[in-house]
């Protein structure tokens, strides 16, 4: 699906550019206005339809000022469907971002939909087939992507699918959560120390208690808020750049990324004797970074809950696709600097 522009009250419609796409998924809407929003007002997009029924969507974005951001969904049905209302999925505050808070999301929702902190449920067997998104507020909103996918929207492969993927190691610095300089949260920022690594990488250091304070969301007292962090990365990156939370079905996108020598943050779960080599016995949900694979296929990553010095590991293809893809969601962080 072609990238969509939204209009704002003085803007007009930009015919959509396929070049521009910075991820290119059916599970992936990015949205731009045009040009970009400085100033104060209300856009809408129009109903994205044509794309795979879903029963999740996750709402990212990439500026800042104070912005209003809302999503309704197409549930599927006879003569097309219908809308749902608005839900407020984002606030974005100054620089700061978080998730809908109790009393700005419509609590009266309809069955089956349910908002559960970052993301938009269809519950019940339903699906939806389109939505639109809403933003109201001023500032600078470059731009903003919806991922759309149903939880078993997944595929294992054993081969290689992206050439120069097996084999690259990428030179991702290593950092420990417990290494975080307030340790009385260092058992809840495996996320912005993951993103931490990343935006070092790639030329962007911050201390870890700084990317946490970026990223923490007030409403759910979280530092792992998904798009409170692909937001903040979006922001922290300097000279400028882009990030989203996205899908992925399998090992191909991975490939893709590490292809183009950007290391990816994914989430993922486990219970014992899930995954070999993992520094804890189980999870409920944790964030690591992807650094490469090795020559046979197995991920090389950066593991933040390992001790320090140890956060490098090798996790079996096999037992990475079962925590990540049918424990978890298939959710990944991916951060694009300009030029890369």
């Amino acid at each position: 699906m072609d990238l969509v522009y939204w209009r704002m009250e003085d803007f007009a419609w930009v015919p959509a550019d396929p070049r521009r796409r910075r991820f290119p998924s059916p599970l992936l809407t990015e949205l731009l206005p045009a040009p970009s929003i400085t100033g104060a007002g209300a856009g809408e997009s129009p109903l994205i339809t044509g794309i795979p029924p879903f029963d999740r969507s996750v709402l990212s974005w990439n500026g800042d000022g104070r912005w209003l951001l809302e999503m309704r969904l197409r549930l599927a049905g006879p003569s097309g469907g219908s809308l749902t209302p608005y839900y407020v999925l984002g606030v974005l505050d100054g620089a700061l971002g978080r998730s809908a808070s109790s009393t700005e999301a419509p609590r009266a929702i309809s069955p089956p939909v349910a908002l559960l902190v970052d993301t938009l449920v269809v519950k019940n067997g339903a699906v939806a087939t389109g939505f639109q998104v809403r933003a109201t507020g001023a500032g600078n909103l470059r731009g903003l992507a919806v991922a759309h996918y149903r939880r078993e929207d997944r595929r294992y492969t054993e081969g290689p699918a992206v050439p120069g993927a097996w084999g690259t190691a990428l030179p991702v610095p290593e950092r420990a959560q417990r290494n975080v300089e307030e340790p009385e949260i260092g058992g809840e920022v495996c996320s912005p120390t993951s993103l931490g690594m990343v935006l070092e990488y790639h030329g962007s250091p911050y201390r870890t208690l700084d990317v946490a304070r970026a990223v923490y969301d007030p409403e759910t007292r979280l530092y792992g808020n998904w798009p409170c962090n692909t937001g903040a990365a979006a922001r922290l990156l300097k000279g400028g750049g882009w990030s989203a939370v996205v899908k992925m079905t399998g090992f191909d996108g991975l490939e893709r990324e590490i292809a183009a020598r950007r290391p990816v943050v994914l989430s993922h779960r486990w219970e014992r004797g899930d995954l070999r080599g993992a520094p804890v016995s189980r999870s409920n949900g944790h964030l690591i970074v992807v650094t490469g694979f090795t020559k046979d296929g197995d991920l090389l990553v950066n593991d933040p809950a390992a001790r320090p010095g140890e956060t490098r590991r090798v996790y079996l293809r096999r037992e990475l696709f079962r925590t990540w893809q049918e424990r978890g969601e298939g959710i990944a962080y991916l951060l694009h600097p300009l030029g890369r």
